[in-house]
């Protein structure tokens, strides 16, 4: 398995990257839904005072609808780029932004293809009802490259506990295994350019693929280059330098 490690922005690294070179992009982004009101957005910041690395938010989490969707708009027209004829785009998303992603998705010629809906066992926080369940919109490029007909658009898979997690949002390896094995060939190469905890990358392995992860927040890079055993040097570098690229 070949791990590439990218630390930097997520749409000037997409960018960077060669036409027609991943299979998946499988990624997690900052959903800037947290807030009743679109003013609460930028005033949502409980969880950024904490120096504990497992209670500090991340960054652009406090976009607003316009500022996310256009970063998503942007991000898409690369995806489409970078994905192989048939590719497949898996993105987390939660019900408030659900209309805003796929509308900007789809518009970079992405094929909508449906919904995942990952049950997570348990439910949380809610008014009335409880949230139990999280999204994944599913786009392709052109027709869909098929590789597993037995995975349910309902995937079951209990959410990481808080206290175990690198990241706050850190989604299940067995969730991402289980999308990664319906839409990428062996061998295959899954980028996610949101890594966070670099569970796709754990993920991507259980299937022999290769993964390419982009994260902006040393903290996680970090957390991810220890979670996965890489050495300083096998860790590009965007913020500071131009490094080059280099695989493990």
């Amino acid at each position: 398995m070949t791990v590439r490690l990218i630390v930097g922005d997520a749409l000037q690294e997409c960018r960077r990257l060669p036409d027609e070179s991943v299979d998946v992009v499988l990624t997690d982004p900052p959903f800037s839904s947290g807030a009743t009101r679109e003013a609460g957005k930028v005033r949502k910041d409980k969880m950024t005072r904490s120096e504990d690395p497992n209670r500090r938010w991340f960054g652009s989490d406090q976009m607003t609808t316009r500022g996310i969707t256009c970063l998503i708009r942007d991000l898409s027209v690369e995806w489409f780029r970078v994905l192989k004829p048939g590719g497949h785009v898996l993105c987390f998303v939660d019900w408030r932004m659900l209309p805003d992603f796929s509308d900007a998705i789809e518009s970079a010629d992405l094929r909508k293809c449906g919904i995942v809906v990952w049950n997570k066992n348990s439910f949380g926080m809610g008014r009335v009802f409880r949230k139990q369940h999280e999204m994944v919109l599913h786009f392709s490029r052109g027709t869909p490259a098929v590789f597993d007909r037995g995975t349910p658009d309902v995937i079951s898979a209990c959410r990481v506990q808080r206290k175990r997690s690198i990241h706050p949002t850190e989604k299940p390896v067995e969730l991402l295994a289980r999308l990664i094995g319906a839409t990428s060939p062996k061998g295959g190469v899954v980028l996610d350019p949101f890594a966070g905890s670099g569970s796709t990358a754990v993920a991507a392995a259980s299937f022999g693929a290769d993964a390419v992860l982009i994260e902006r927040d040393r903290r996680y890079a970090d957390a991810i280059a220890s979670r996965l055993n890489l050495a300083e040097q096998m860790v590009t570098d965007r913020l500071p330098t131009e490094a080059l690229d280099e695989e493990v």
